[in-house]
């Protein structure tokens, strides 16, 4: 929108037109949405996210895969039961008939009766054999040994899978920061640009009357190219970040993001260096993870020295055999056992293999030592960069007002003839880059809070 101003003193609307655009562009989410705070959007956002995100899905796949493992380890303590059968046909075997037959009628001569049968027809093996067979482990310390292995398996799945959800809670609430702060940067320059034009159009009215020299609209022009540039980048990167923030929640590019009044980012619950840092160590999953993998090395350690104890089960079966099938009490066939193994000498390996587990033990316990250091320094690192960016909202600020004070008393200069193009356009600039640095200075300061956040384990998240 173009005003009709005097040809010589329109410079004196400029500082009213920015501090406008300027004001309408920090409250432009406020006005046109109801009053959400940044907190209450951007947790609806981390759950969305976690529930659709397909990192997370594949993460719960894998701790899925896990608890059945467990449910297998356990299984191996109950008895098996399972049903064989047999029918074969034979050719060329020996039929135990062939030597039993010739004497028994022999005996029949003998003694002058048909007493003993001269059919005799049997094979070995038997023609059929069915049979239900059950076996039940007694003692066998590697099945204890397996089932904390599975067990800590599936920790150590539960842990990195709420590790993945806590970074990619982190990794959404900076997306939408940093897709806020792109839109906002676009409306800033954007709600510049009137200024720009009508300093072109004033600077070709005081060419026309003869009180100025064409330098002055070169100056102006380039100045107003300069901007669209700007803002044609800070498009490319708030198109980009919004693409990005949707690929974390799973959505189409072009799905449209919520804002909120910046004013919002900036309500943080204080806490103290060592609350941060207690909190962190008692729920970091880093730390799961490591006391997980401390557990399964003592898991294999057990299954490594179980070889040096016997194993004990019961075997027991029960069916029918013979040449064919007959459901008596001659036909029935009926085994149980105790049976024991001990395994005396095999070249070394178990002793080997404790080794490794111990190995594997202490490597597990120096990683966790290692992490509770590096946890540490991640909080201690977060924790003072959220102060030091809390210390520059109140210096970006002021910069802000003594900016948009200069550029008042610029113009003012300018348009009486005491002040060139070139202080004006300069004043012009350090206004618009002063109001971009309190947007870029508020959002990093809520980016570096959820830093802190994730580095603290401060946010709960869900099963």
């Amino acid at each position: 929108m173009f005003y009709t101003l005097p040809p010589f003193r329109a410079n004196r609307w400029l500082p009213l037109l920015l501090t406008t655009a300027l004001s309408v562009a920090f409250s432009a989410a406020a006005t046109a949405q109801s009053p959400t705070t940044a907190r209450k959007l951007l947790d609806g956002y981390v759950t969305e996210a976690l529930a659709a995100n397909l990192a997370i899905a594949q993460q719960s796949a894998a701790l899925a895969r896990a608890n059945a493992g467990v449910r297998e380890a356990n299984g191996r303590f109950l008895p098996t039961v399972g049903l064989n059968a047999r029918y074969s046909e034979f050719s060329g075997v020996v039929n135990i008939g062939d030597f039993i037959n010739p004497a028994y009628a022999a005996l029949n001569q003998l003694i002058g009766e048909s007493r003993f049968p001269t059919n005799v027809n049997a094979t070995l093996p038997f023609r059929q054999e069915t049979k239900l067979e059950l076996t039940q482990p007694l003692f066998n310390d590697a099945l204890f040994g397996a089932r904390a292995a599975a067990r800590a398996q599936r920790d150590l799945a539960g842990a990195t899978r709420k590790g993945a959800m806590r970074q990619l809670a982190a990794d959404i609430q900076q997306a939408w920061l940093g897709y806020a702060s792109t839109v906002r940067a676009v409306e800033t320059l954007e709600f510049t640009l009137p200024v720009l034009d009508e300093n072109v159009r004033v600077s070709e009215r005081l060419i026309g009357a003869g009180q100025a020299t064409p330098d002055v609209l070169l100056r102006a022009r380039a100045e107003r190219s300069e901007l669209l540039q700007q803002i044609e980048e800070a498009k490319r990167q708030r198109n980009a970040a919004r693409r990005g923030f949707n690929l974390l929640r799973n959505r189409d590019d072009d799905v449209a993001i919520t804002l909120v009044d910046d004013s919002t980012l900036l309500r943080v619950d204080t806490l103290s260096r060592s609350a941060v840092l207690a909190h962190a160590l008692a729920h970091r999953e880093e730390l799961a993870q490591a006391g997980s993998g401390i557990s399964l090395a003592r898991a294999q350690q057990r299954m490594a020295s179980s070889a040096y104890l016997p194993n004990l089960a019961l075997a027991a079966s029960y069916g029918v055999q013979g040449d064919r099938y007959r459901f008596n009490n001659r036909s029935d066939v009926g085994l149980a056992s105790l049976v024991m193994s001990w395994n005396a000498f095999n070249g070394g390996q178990d002793a080997a293999r404790r080794e490794q587990a111990n190995a594997t033990r202490t490597e597990a316990e120096y990683r966790q030592r290692e992490a509770e250091r590096a946890i540490a320094l991640q909080v201690g690192n977060a924790y003072d960069a959220v102060q030091s960016a809390r210390s520059t909202l109140v210096t970006a600020d002021d910069r802000l007002a003594s900016a948009e004070r200069a550029f008042a008393l610029v113009q003012r200069r300018f348009a009486e003839g005491l002040a060139t193009p070139v202080e004006f356009l300069s004043a012009r600039t350090a206004f618009t880059s002063a109001a971009i640095n309190q947007v870029i200075t508020r959002f990093t300061f809520a980016t570096r809070v959820v830093e802190l956040e994730r580095a603290a384990a401060l946010r709960a998240l869900p099963n």
